[in-house]
């Protein structure tokens, strides 16, 4: 999360954190009878054979048969009667969704997955699909388990270094607007919430006072202003811009989310690093959404639903709801 800070006119130094920390960590595959996801299409993602007397689910509601049904005819007869098959198929549908939420690049996973699915239905039998399902198993689980767990952010490749614009009068200016529009209602409100802030020059009312938290470096494409809302309580997503700074230009929107912190990744598209968002919906689930740059600004390249799958204190989560979209990079 932004360092708190205090607002100066003409330039407020942030740290914006990026790069995430990582630990390593024992990770174990669950069985069918230790998850419980919040959703039956999320118990189907990963369960196709699950016994609907015994979830928990409503087995008199035609809309769930309905579900289950068409869950389970995706895959060859007989499969969800042979128990080992059942199982062989949730660890690698598990494997599958639960290791898109523990890379840094998921649309590179994902490509491997399409295929492994397509493998999948083109079975016409159990013997085809125990097989291909060992073949997922053998692909995914050195993966799986070689991961380091995402512990905290650290720092930030954005930027290659601070930029100090207190000089040039006609950028100042540019700065000054641009805080003053996303400090309006719409945005980061006027509110004056010092008495959430404990530091204490945000309570000196000589100066100007603003909710939003701003830093100006240089990047590969230019002078960045990058700003965000602050934030208060125990709020854990805000609003984020990135803007392109020009002389004599109006600055140009790169970025923009209502799910903010942004944490910039390793990986790079179009001479400017990926990143991505991580939104809070609830305790149990998180839209996270990677943004490339496609040369012009950033898009959204791919998302999902994170969502929480453990019946324990085990904090397992698994992909779902996925939306991608393809960036060239060059």
């Amino acid at each position: 999360m932004i360092k708190k800070t205090f607002y100066v006119l003409s330039l407020l130094i942030i740290v914006f954190p990026a790069y995430t920390q990582q630990i390593k960590q024992e990770r174990t595959i669950p069985s069918i009878d230790q998850i419980a996801p919040p959703y039956l299409s999320t118990t189907l993602l990963i369960n196709p054979c699950l016994d609907i007397s015994l979830s928990g689910f409503n087995d008199k509601d035609d809309n769930i048969i309905r579900m289950v049904n068409e869950a389970k005819a995706k895959y060859p007869a007989n499969t969800c009667n042979n128990s080992a098959l059942a199982n062989k198929l949730f660890k690698a549908r598990f494997l599958q969704y639960s290791t898109i939420t523990l890379v840094d690049d998921p649309w590179n996973l994902d490509i491997k997955i399409v295929e492994q699915n397509k493998l999948i239905s083109q079975c016409k039998d159990t013997v085809c699909l125990d097989k291909v399902l060992d073949a997922i198993i053998s692909q995914l689980y050195p993966l799986y388990i070689s991961i380091p767990t995402k512990f905290a952010p650290m720092s930030d490749n954005l930027c290659s270094s601070k930029v100090d614009l207190a000089s040039d009068k006609k950028m100042d200016l540019v700065i000054k607007k641009l805080v003053a529009s996303l400090s309006t209602d719409d945005n980061c409100g006027s509110k004056d919430f010092s008495d959430y802030v404990d530091n204490p020059i945000d309570e000196d009312k000589s100066k100007p006072y603003t909710n939003v938290l701003f830093d100006i470096c240089k990047s590969n494409v230019g002078d960045l202003f990058i700003a965000e809302c602050k934030m208060f309580g125990n709020q854990v997503n805000t609003q984020t811009w990135i803007y392109l700074l020009k002389p004599d230009i109006e600055p140009k929107l790169l970025f923009n989310s209502y799910n903010g912190p942004y944490y910039p990744l390793d990986s790079t598209c179009n001479g400017m690093p990926d990143f991505f968002t991580s939104g809070r919906y609830s305790s149990a689930e998180h839209q996270i959404v990677y943004y490339r740059y496609n040369g012009q600004q950033y898009e959204a390249a791919y998302s999902y639903m994170e969502v929480s799958i453990s019946n324990g204190d085990d904090d397992m989560m698994i992909a779902d709801l996925i939306e991608k979209k393809e960036i060239i990079c060059k």
